[in-house]
């Protein structure tokens, strides 16, 4: 019989799986939401007599500004996650899971475009008569896709972020070393990338102390 492992050390190998995962498609919801954002979100086509097809459109700056801000949120939250550890790392994770609840109020709630293409399309010379025809862009939906990522990353920084890989020491402030702990010892999260390199070449365990 194979041996027998405990439910929680199960739990706890499937959330640090979900690190590299989560921090990937949270960088790139976070993307999607600024730069889709700043795109057309609905355009409106109208025809005059006399006068060519007259185009305008309204961006998800115009409709939405929050969605953009929050974005801009996001971006740096996730840039963030890779230098916090424990606790912080999961408070950071539910304000991102709350900055993307956000933008999708925002996506879904935006409105005033009528009055935006109107003013649009009477500036290149449309009379207003006939009406016009709109249309959703598909960067409209790429805001709202984008948004349901960065939601569930955040989600799971939330709840298993102290679980995840944290920076080595190397990375923090300069301390002085405490008493019995030599400056010059390394811990496994200090090891360079040619010392394990340098201990496999030798035969030894890169994880282990010489």
């Amino acid at each position: 019989m194979g041996a027998v492992t405990p439910r929680g050390d199960g739990a706890r190998g499937s959330g640090r799986r979900l690190y590299g995962p989560a921090l990937i498609v949270g960088l790139l919801g976070a993307t999607g939401v600024t730069v889709g954002a700043s795109r057309p979100w609905i355009s409106a086509t109208a025809t005059t007599r006399g006068l060519p097809t007259i185009h305008a459109s309204a961006s998800g700056a115009d409709l939405a500004p929050l969605a953009g801000a929050l974005g801009v949120v996001l971006l740096a939250a996730f840039g963030a996650i890779v230098a916090t550890r424990g606790w912080v790392r999961r408070c950071l994770g539910a304000a991102i899971l709350v900055a993307s609840v956000g933008v999708l109020v925002a996506v879904i709630d935006a409105s005033g475009s009528a009055g935006i293409l109107t003013s649009a399309l009477s500036a290149k010379g449309w009379s207003g008569d006939g009406g016009y025809r709109t249309s959703t862009q598909v960067w409209r939906w790429l805001v709202v896709a984008s948004a349901l990522g960065t939601a569930l990353a955040g989600a799971a920084t939330a709840a298993y972020g102290d679980q995840w890989a944290v920076m080595g020491s190397r990375y923090d402030a300069p301390r002085a070393p405490g008493a019995g702990e030599a400056a010059t010892t390394k811990s496994d999260e200090e090891l360079s990338e040619t010392d394990v390199w340098q201990a496999i070449d030798q035969g030894r365990d890169p994880t282990q102390a010489p």
